[in-house]
């Protein structure tokens, strides 16, 4: 049988042959899940060697902050190039060549963590990010095969994937730092238990995955970058996209700024910073399996994303009011439940022209025609985490993190008004 006829039967096989995609979404977020968590208090504390001892907490916080922001460049710049891969090549080859890529770059990202290169470490990071991408090739495959009136449900079990990532990675990666529970655990070993994983999703994907689309034999790269252009060009989608840009800088940025604030101001171990990163983990999954589809039945999409938002920032903000670890518990779980409503909102709140691309572009599961129905907050377009940020409780004297957590804030806060203020299509 041709490869066009293999993939075209793949096409036709039972929804749970796509299992090794979700487990390549799984692994992709749970990779990023346990950096955001070791790495924080790794670079923040001064008693860890990957930076000299009398290095200045700003120094640490800056350099933390490039760190990591080089995982997400790099999925960034890998998504187009491997989605438009994926098109040409196929996806499965795709997918084996990228994993077995990310695959050797926790090789390395362990071992410069072991020898304490902070060098290593960033070329590791940015390098896995441009492998990671292959999540989009991931959601490529999922829509080559579930019809249209179906993805809604499948692609809720992609977000799920990426919603339990944020617990299971953190959780098991703190425990797995500590070397009170084993002589031998190490900032390093949560890295290894991930390459371990990778090899097997590696073995899966290889053993269990069929192609799902035929090769094209041609480039798509060209749509994809006429996309991009359109994001510019297009005055209905600059807004779209300005707006869901403050948006997701607001979440991602509280999400990567209120771990620091939890060494800073309570001087937090791995372990004890990876439970509450798991836990504004628990609140997404909890309210999309029930609450975001039954909001989306009774209120209107904009009203939902305009008081969800507002939420969203009021609890971000009230995070640094505790003057105790026991007074974070529920606003972070509370910040968690607000984002988990309103991130997979905001979408479909500004209907956009359509625009031709290749299915396999990042932005793909956004897009939809002014004719096709909204899609439901309970399958979200795009992936999310969560949150909270920094300012001394005790008497009110800012720490390092505090300017860039308030802007995160404030971001949410004046995205959520802009929604609130748009006109109707």
């Amino acid at each position: 049988m041709s490869l066009a006829g293999r993939a075209s039967a793949a096409a036709r096989q039972p929804p749970h042959l796509l299992l090794p995609l979700y487990v390549v979404v799984f692994m992709g977020f749970i990779g990023y899940s346990l950096m955001i968590t070791v790495f924080t208090p790794m670079l923040l504390r001064s008693d860890r060697a990957m930076l000299p001892p009398a290095t200045t907490l700003s120094t640490r916080t800056i350099l933390l902050g490039v760190l990591l922001s080089l995982y997400p460049l790099g999925q960034f710049i890998g998504s187009p190039i491997l989605g438009s891969l994926s098109d040409r090549f196929g996806r499965r080859p795709i997918l084996l060549i990228s994993l077995g890529a990310t695959t050797a770059c926790y090789v390395l990202i362990s071992f410069a963590i072991t020898v304490n290169s902070l060098a290593l470490l960033a070329i590791a990071s940015v390098i896995a990010g441009l492998a990671e991408a292959n999540i989009v090739t991931a959601q490529s495959a999922i829509a080559d095969v579930i019809p249209p009136g179906q993805r809604n449900r499948y692609f809720g079990y992609v977000y799920m994937a990426v919603s339990l990532a944020y617990i299971i990675g953190p959780l098991g990666g703190g425990k797995l730092t500590d070397s009170n529970l084993v002589s031998w655990f190490s900032d390093a070993t949560p890295f290894w238990a991930v390459f371990v994983l990778l090899a097997l999703t590696l073995l899966a994907v290889l053993l269990g995955f069929r192609e799902t689309k035929a090769p094209s034999g041609e480039a798509p790269a060209r749509e994809s970058l006429a996309s991009l252009l359109a994001v510019f060009s297009d005055r209905r989608l600059r807004r779209f996209c300005g707006i869901n840009f403050l948006l997701y800088l607001a979440i991602f940025g509280f999400y990567r700024s209120y771990p620091m604030y939890l060494v800073d101001e309570f001087r937090l171990d791995v372990s004890a910073v990876s439970e509450f990163v798991a836990w504004v983990g628990l609140p997404i999954v909890l309210v999309n399996l029930w609450l975001t589809g039954f909001l989306s039945g009774r209120l209107p999409i904009k009203t939902i994303t305009v008081v969800s938002g507002l939420l969203t920032g009021l609890f971000m903000i009230a995070v640094i009011l505790p003057r105790s670890e026991a007074g974070l518990w529920p606003l972070l779980f509370l910040a968690g439940a607000a984002l988990a409503v309103c991130l997979p909102s905001a979408p479909p709140c500004f209907p956009t022209p359509p625009i031709r691309q290749s299915k396999a572009a990042p932005w793909a599961t956004t897009r939809r025609s002014r004719s096709a129905p909204r899609p439901s907050p309970a399958s979200p377009p795009g992936c999310w985490p969560p949150s909270s940020s920094s300012c001394r409780s005790s008497c009110w004297a800012p720490s390092p993190s505090s300017p860039a957590c308030w802007w995160y804030c404030c971001s949410d806060l004046l995205c959520s008004l802009t929604i609130s203020c748009e006109r109707p299509a």
